[in-house]
């Protein structure tokens, strides 16, 4: 592709399971392209969490080749690898993995004041973000005092307040009913098309992976099928 912000060249990731080696991605080469929204489906155990993890260089390769970011991930030190998630990478997870203890806005300033930033500077970045995402009356509430929708948005926020060009999102509404889905996932469409941001999602839902506009399915650790799409317009 002309502009690649992530490069498989047969990508290969292995794991023991007892005695045995499970090869969970197998020798995969694919290109994302900047500013575009991939989704990524297939069954439980076809590896789409893992190809994810390769991608986003929370896993390196047994064998192949990721580039990320224009940077050979196997080559990096775990320190570079840090860095590089933490400065241009953002993460949505499932289960929002926001802190209790932590207020909506201190779980967003999480990321800027482990870099060392400023308390207040922090904060107030993270009150702006929040506003973003229609919870300016919600940042001095703790994650039990806001509804799953309004927890992935503050999970979102996070993800966004070190301006990452490229997200990473692991199932972002399987744990959110229907409408509040549908919010995260117009919310991830206007990113990237209002905002040019390069997005990677795993879903095993056919209608949110209907956002993307590319689809790539995979059966056991293999590429079984990639299209493209027009997405869902916002």
């Amino acid at each position: 592709m002309r502009d690649a912000i992530i490069t498989l060249d047969g990508a290969t990731r292995r794991f023991k399971r007892g005695h045995a080696v499970i090869t969970a991605v197998d020798a995969i080469s694919l290109a994302v392209e900047r500013g575009t929204f991939t989704a990524i489906m297939g069954k439980s155990g076809s590896g789409k969490s893992t190809l994810l993890h390769l991608m986003s260089g929370l896993l390196t390769p047994d064998a192949g080749r990721v580039e990320l970011l224009g940077n050979d991930a196997g080559q990096l030190s775990d320190n570079d690898l840090t860095l590089l998630r933490r400065d241009y990478i953002g993460f949505i997870f499932q289960f929002f993995n926001l802190l209790p203890s932590l207020t909506a806005a201190e779980n967003v300033a999480l990321p800027l004041l482990l870099a060392r930033r400023p308390r207040g500077q922090a904060l107030s970045r993270a009150r702006e973000m929040l506003a973003t995402m229609g919870l300016a009356d919600r940042v001095d509430h703790k994650p039990d005092e806001l509804s799953g929708g309004q927890m992935q948005r503050v999970a979102i926020a996070r993800a966004l307040i070190n301006d990452p060009p490229l997200l990473f999102a692991d199932e972002p509404t399987g744990n959110l009913d229907s409408v509040a889905g549908e919010e995260v996932l117009l919310l991830l469409k206007d990113l990237q098309t209002r905002q040019g941001r390069t997005i990677v999602m795993v879903t095993h839902d056919a209608k949110a992976a209907a956002y993307g506009d590319r689809i790539i399915t995979l059966r056991d650790g293999r590429v079984q099928q990639d299209i493209a799409t027009g997405g869902v317009a916002v």
